[in-house]
């Protein structure tokens, strides 16, 4: 009892130091334990039985929100929360990161996706002081011209043929939305998105509204930092005019997409004009499996960086590669980001992003 009593003791007089480095590393390991628990679980009960083969597959709409967005953090295997910036590619990763622009800033982002797909984006953010950060985004998805074909039933064969071609159709997605971050102490940051979004599938289109939230906490342990992120926060909706041409409703549901993110950079203490940050998030999806995004970048003189990244328990995305230049010009910082994406059997996708921003 007498030496249960004097560790408590020697526990509680520990230097503030010591607790605070003790707290960083319990919360950073149920952090972890939160993302890696849902995996194991996934894999096997305690009877041993195998679960059901069952991963919610296919259960939402709205699949345009899960594209990569920005090149950099597209070629890091998409990691979103725990992703260090300053720019106003953070309205598509973490809005809480907007907090660290300095003046105004803004990002364009190209995309050519699978099946001759475009997607282009594009955020604006400007720091207004003790007011906060306030931006604009926008994304705009187009599948270009479809054939239209038709099933019909051959009384003579008893089996269903397929039309010629009946003329063509498209379809397509748009996004505009607002965001707003502020800093609640000089660690912590909160930020969101609010976003009306649109989708247009032949003569049949539905719209809603989406709410995305974002927390950035640098522990003061060295460079470390930890991420939340919610994302496509929405109602429930249906296609206008779906039921008048098809004979019945329907239902799409938004695409939430829940994180957490740790990231840390290797080289800190050293001398060189160079980082090595190293990113690993978890993300948990409510139409698929848990997956988690492990990711490097390599940066030399805050000029160039080279980034990688591999996506885990994906169907077919995994290896991510790319790279930056930065350049300053009378004031004017500038970025050039590239993104190379491996979808195996799909292809590959790049993603080109040029952005600048304006020092105070």
């Amino acid at each position: 009892m007498l030496a249960r009593i004097g560790y408590e003791i020697q526990i509680m007089g520990e230097p503030k130091v010591i607790k605070k480095k003790r707290a960083i590393l319990i919360l950073t390991a149920v952090m972890l334990w939160g993302v890696a628990a849902p995996l194991n679980a996934q894999a096997r009960v305690e009877s041993g039985v195998e679960p059901p083969d069952f991963q919610r597959i296919g259960q939402t709409g709205w699949q345009f929100l899960r594209l990569p967005t920005v090149a950099r953090n597209a070629a890091m295997a998409n990691v979103k929360s725990g992703l260090a910036d300053n720019t106003a590619a953070a309205i598509f990763t973490n809005p809480a990161k907007l907090v660290d622009i300095e003046n105004l800033d803004a990002t364009f982002t190209q995309m050519n996706y699978v099946a001759g797909i475009s997607y282009i984006t594009g955020a604006v953010a400007k720091d207004l002081g003790n007011l906060g950060v306030f931006g604009f985004q926008f994304a705009s998805l187009n599948t270009g011209d479809m054939y239209r074909t038709e099933n019909q039933y051959s009384a003579a064969l008893d089996i269903t043929e397929r039309s010629d071609d009946l003329g063509t159709f498209t379809a397509g997605d748009l996004l505009v939305g607002l965001s707003y971050a502020r800093s609640v102490t000089d660690r912590l940051a909160i930020g969101g998105n609010l976003s009306y979004i649109r989708e247009n599938l032949d003569e049949t289109e539905v719209s809603n509204w989406t709410v995305d939230f974002g927390i950035f906490f640098r522990t003061g342990f060295r460079s470390l930092t930890l991420s939340m992120l919610a994302r496509n926060f929405g109602p429930d909706t249906e296609f206008t005019g779906f039921d008048d041409i098809y004979g019945l409703p329907q239902t799409v549901r938004m695409p939430l997409d829940f994180r957490l993110g740790v990231s840390f950079d290797f080289l800190e203490g050293t001398t060189g004009p160079y980082e090595l940050r190293g990113y690993l998030e978890g993300a948990h999806p409510n139409d698929g499996p848990e997956r988690v995004n492990a990711a490097m970048e390599y940066t030399f003189l805050g000029l160039f960086s080279l980034r990688g990244g591999y996506g885990f328990n994906y169907d077919e995305q995994g290896l991510t590669l790319g790279g930056g230049l930065n350049f300053n010009m009378s004031g004017v910082i500038g970025r050039i980001d590239y993104a190379f994406l491996d979808y195996g059997r799909l292809s590959s996708v790049h993603l080109f992003t040029i952005g600048f921003g304006l020092s105070e």
